[in-house]
């Protein structure tokens, strides 16, 4: 593959096809397909909605999703409606822009650099400003150009403004407040006869026919999940890092080379005001009145010096007369002095700010550069083993050949799930550590070599699923156990359950709750008083959520909330509570929310109708485009 692109680049014909391309981008410039104006998905109140935008938000809600669930695909987002949702937002944001230029609201490009120098991720961590390379590398990794990006912002920011200002002084009714707040605040005595397990009583020995029902009555607790064997190739930084020797020499070059282009540390720097005089005199005049305090305008002016001048954080290489930066870097802050220049004038000085040299030393940054320069040898090694790859599999080599053609290792992973454990539940595979591997193996389609991908930090791998066990349901010879463990269970549930009604029954034909526990040493009696969502010991959310639905002196027959106990629930008494103060938080934080999506939902129904859209002016080719219903390159 890459012997066949070098030797395309030897071509006169190639060359001559790369200079009319080069011509072409200087004429119409380099711009994406999906960012062409050509290439809007809708248009609402004159605000373009591009394929590009639609492709990178869906991307990027795919991405959260995987989050939370590393093997979601593509496919399954557009089959949860996923891409509708995207463009929805997509379309109302158009809409909120068009109304902000009608209004006239916009953001300066000083409101957008502001934004963007208020993320700590663009921060230098050494010198707390700006981190130009750090910017770059975050865009380059985000797939943006820096136009994209700050256009990004200037449409949040204009957006924020339009929209801050509907839920700015937002007070709900005081009568509502209250009523909510006594609701949360209200407080049920609870009382519960509590049937432990034990009184289930002896359970016997289950027939072949009760397991198997068990099992397919609930074949989710029998059902091993899919499992795939794989041949896996990875190349990490990390495995050639312990091969990898840094001399000496080298850290000491990269740290004298750090502090010739200031790239570590903070220099020493002044800040000072200077007037100019063309004899000592006056300057030595001047520079005592600058010691007092005086206006250094009024002194120039009494003097006969010129406008005095203010020089902020300047460095050693910005002051171009060597007699007077070598005076300002003896001098500290409050001192004041007159130099003679290198020409013959004066100059009275007094030293605003001073800031001493703060450079680490190379004993300091050693260690620091050492791992940096591993790195860069660790990459460039990986880079070697990764073309040799490469070539060997353009050559038509499977993902093991080319491997071994490389020197570089391959694994062959016998069946895993998609946890990365093999049928005795053991952890074969590093799944908290490779996630991103094991969500493609199983993403993969079978005997199919899949390609170099990157992953982590400078990592690569490339898998080929060689075998795949379907999910399937255990027989009763295997699952015997399991089945007996869940059998028993079950029938210790049921027998709870019918003592459960038996209990409730003796209670409202008029027996106590101490007489029916004092009966059976497997009964016991608890009480609460609890408000809405709490919970205490066997009285669990669940039991709480059932007694609000209670009237007083009700009884029902529940499980607990502890372990597999069964109860028999009454509530005593319902009465006002006491209103702390995180009841009121939840109640304003509630009522906020609340207040809120009326406003959006109203918001949203205004802007359809204002703009009067349907969803029928959607380009369907360019939308299943962006969302990867078809392929781009089928597309004429």
């Amino acid at each position: 593959m890459l012997s066949a692109v070098r030797n395309a680049l030897k071509s006169p014909i190639f060359m001559v096809i790369i200079g009319l391309m080069i011509v072409s981008f200087a004429l119409w410039g380099v711009n994406d397909i999906f960012q062409s104006p050509g290439n809007s998905v809708t248009v609402v109140g004159g605000e373009r909605v591009t394929a590009f935008e639609l492709q990178r938000d869906f991307e990027r809600a795919v991405q959260r999703e995987r989050e939370e669930n590393p093997t979601y695909t593509q496919e399954q987002a557009r089959a949860d409606g996923l891409g509708d949702q995207v463009l929805n937002q997509l379309v109302l944001d158009a809409m909120l822009r068009s109304q902000a230029r009608e209004l006239g609201i916009a953001a300066s490009d000083s409101a957008v650099r502001d934004e963007i120098l208020s993320y700590e991720a663009f921060v230098n961590p050494v010198t707390g400003g700006f981190d130009r390379i750090g910017y770059s590398n975050f865009l380059r990794s985000a797939g943006q150009r820096e136009n994209q990006f700050e256009a990004e912002i200037r449409n949040d920011l204009v957006l924020r403004q339009l929209t801050e200002g509907l839920f700015d002084g937002i007070r709900q009714p005081d009568v509502y407040r209250t009523i909510l707040t006594r609701f949360l605040a209200e407080t049920r005595d609870l009382e519960a006869i509590v049937i432990s397990p034990a009184a289930a009583g002896e359970i016997g020995e289950p027939t072949d026919e009760q397991l198997q029902s068990t099992i397919d009555n609930t074949p989710q607790f029998f059902t091993t999940p899919e499992r795939r064997g794989f041949t896996l190739m990875r190349l990490r930084i990390d495995d050639y890092l312990g091969n990898i020797t840094v001399d000496e020499t080298r850290i000491a070059e990269q740290y004298e080379y750090e502090l010739e282009t200031g790239a570590i540390g903070t220099p020493a720097s002044r800040t000072y005001t200077q007037i100019s005089f063309d004899n000592e005199a006056a300057a030595r005049e001047a520079a005592e009145r600058l010691g007092n305090d005086e206006d250094p305008a009024a002194i120039a002016s009494d003097l006969g010096g010129n406008p005095p001048s203010r020089q902020e954080d300047r460095q050693a290489y910005q002051i171009p007369d060597t007699n007077v930066r070598d005076a300002l870097f003896e001098m500290a802050a409050g001192d004041t002095a007159a130099i003679e220049t290198r020409f013959g004038s004066w100059f009275a000085l007094v030293v605003e700010a001073a800031q001493e040299d703060d450079i680490p030393t190379l004993e300091e940054r050693s260690e620091e550069i050492r791992e940096l320069l591993a790195r860069a040898a660790a990459e460039d090694a990986l880079y070697a083993d990764l073309g040799e790859y490469e070539e060997a599999r353009g050559s038509g080599f499977n993902v093991e050949e080319a491997a071994a053609a490389a020197a570089i290792p391959y694994e062959v992973y016998q069946p895993v799930d998609d946890q990365g454990r093999d049928e005795d539940g053991r952890f074969a595979f590093s799944f908290f550590a490779e996630q991103e591997i094991l969500a493609a193996v199983f993403a993969s389609q079978p005997m199919l070599d899949g390609e170099l991908t990157e992953y982590g930090d400078g990592n690569f791998y490339a898998v080929r699923v060689d075998v795949v066990e379907e999910a399937r349901v255990r027989t009763l010879e295997e699952a015997r156990d399991d089945a007996e463990t869940v059998w028993r269970l079950q029938e210790i549930d049921t027998r709870l359950e019918e003592l459960a009604t038996e209990v409730a029954g003796l209670v409202e034909s008029g027996q106590s709750f101490s007489s029916i526990a004092a009966a059976n040493p497997d009964f016991r009696i608890e009480q609460a008083s609890l408000r809405r969502g709490e919970s205490a010991d066997n009285f669990s959310r669940q039991v709480v959520e059932l007694a609000f639905t209670m009237d007083i002196g009700d009884i029902e027959a529940t499980r607990s909330g502890s372990g597999r106990s069964h109860m028999v629930l009454r509530v005593n008494d319902a009465r006002d509570g006491e209103i702390r103060p995180e009841i009121v938080t939840q109640v304003d934080e509630f009522l906020d929310q609340g207040y809120r999506r009326d406003i959006d939902s109203s918001l949203v129904s205004a802007l359809y109708r204002e703009f009067d859209y349907d969803g029928s002016e959607v380009d369907v080719r360019l939308r299943d485009q962006a969302l990867g219903v078809v392929d781009p390159n089928a597309i004429r």
